[in-house]
């Protein structure tokens, strides 16, 4: 029996995508080097801030200079993650619903863990009963620890958790932690990856997870 239900953040409940395109772009013109369109930088998000900029970055950078653009782009991210962002049309709704149903919520993002718990405050006003996102020692998603961070604070065992997100990562991340999979369509990656990727469930619209969550199947 379902009891809980992690979430992705980026790209799954909050649409981040300008917001950090204007900051790779701040931290890229810096250094003169050519800026990125939102669809470049969509492909590019999902394995955390260092991987996002060592994508944008020419190919010979060195650990160093990548390390160089990264400062920049995340002190200037840290003060603008929430100028443009806000969740995606219905999952308001759907997490009202869920609350009021009694499920517990988790979001596990490849953000760190004081953006996540901040965009948590300041936009889902505490829906989530953990929010974990990168800290130092806790490797990143795809690796499984954090969703077992969550688990460990929903006191929830894997097969009692859907885990839902938009990307390849997410799907991979699932399978590391035995975790059933719902894939969004709606996010930084197309459907067709998703399935190639081995997602349990796709769905198209927030309210579908409930359809799933009550025994139906969407696709």
């Amino acid at each position: 029996m379902i009891k809980g239900i992690i979430f992705d953040m980026d790209g799954t409940i909050l649409d981040t995508l300008t917001d950090i395109t204007i900051s790779v772009n701040h931290a890229l013109k810096t250094f003169h080097l050519p800026i990125k369109t939102e669809e470049e930088i969509k492909m590019a998000v999902g394995n955390g801030a260092i991987k996002l900029i060592e994508r944008v970055t020419p190919e010979t950078y060195s650990k160093e200079q990548i390390e160089s653009v990264w400062k920049v782009y995340q002190a200037y991210y840290d003060l603008h993650s929430n100028d443009h962002t806000g969740p995606y049309a219905g999952i308001l709704d759907l997490l009202s619903y869920l609350k009021s149903k009694g499920y517990k919520l988790a979001v596990v993002s490849n953000k760190f863990e004081h953006l996540v718990k901040a965009l948590n405050i300041q936009i889902f006003k505490g829906y989530f009963d953990a929010s974990v996102g990168e800290t130092e020692g806790m490797p990143i998603k795809p690796n499984p620890q954090m969703v077992y961070k969550a688990l460990d604070i929903l006191n929830l065992k894997p097969n009692e958790v859907l885990y839902v997100g938009d990307s390849e990562v997410d799907i991979i991340t699932a399978h590391n932690a035995h975790l059933q999979s719902v894939g969004v369509t709606w996010g930084f990656r197309p459907e067709a990856l998703l399935v190639n990727h081995g997602a349990h469930h796709i769905i198209h619209h927030p309210n579908q997870l409930i359809k799933i969550l009550n025994g139906g199947q969407s696709s």
